[in-house]
């Protein structure tokens, strides 16, 4: 039963604005949306109400993200983040190489070269994890199978380097990072 006060029914008042919420969020218009869904939930306190506030935060999110997606951008943050990596700035390096993959997340270059930064800090968990989505995203990615080599030889992980400089090498045979690599992991050995 509805709880009514002065003839207003704050169940009925509060659907109808979480209906309201839910149109704008449609519309894309988000802060208007999210200010009638939270008005409503004051009104009714109910599980439905708190459901539509989270999938508007998420839609707003969601299209925050597209807007801010560039790739122009994203190569002059991959062009600075290089520049600081050459000064061997790798902490700020690393930070302008977050932006670029932010405004275009599937740049394999600037993937890998946050993976070369992360293993100059010698973060080689961290470096693994951007070579392995740098050869997911293009697996002929010849640097991604380097650079995945040099992580696994850090880690002493000697047949899991030599495995991917032979991959790297499959692709190119001349490349020299993957030669380089696998003499020297064939020497540590």
């Amino acid at each position: 039963m509805a709880r009514e006060i002065g003839g207003v029914d704050y169940i009925k008042l509060s659907k109808a604005m979480q209906r309201q919420g839910n149109a704008l969020v449609q519309l894309q218009r988000f802060d208007e949306a999210l200010e009638i869904l939270n008005k409503a939930l004051i009104e009714n306190n109910d599980h439905g109400i708190k459901m539509s506030i989270q999938n508007a935060q998420k839609a707003k999110k969601k299209c925050e993200d597209a807007a801010f997606v560039n790739p122009e951008l994203a190569e002059e943050h991959r062009v600075k983040g290089n520049e600081f990596f050459k000064a061997n700035e790798y902490p700020a390096a690393i930070k302008e190489y977050e932006l670029g993959l932010r405004r275009n997340p599937k740049s394999v270059a600037i993937l890998s070269n946050r993976c070369a930064a992360y293993i100059k800090l010698m973060d080689i968990p961290t470096a693994l994890k951007d070579a392995d989505q740098c050869l997911e995203l293009d697996p002929t990615f010849i640097k991604a199978f380097a650079r995945k080599g040099t992580c696994h030889h850090m880690m002493k992980e000697y047949h899991k380097a030599l495995k991917s400089f032979e991959d790297g090498l499959k692709l190119d045979p001349t490349n020299k990072e993957c030669l380089q690599g696998k003499q020297k992991t064939m020497t540590t050995i």
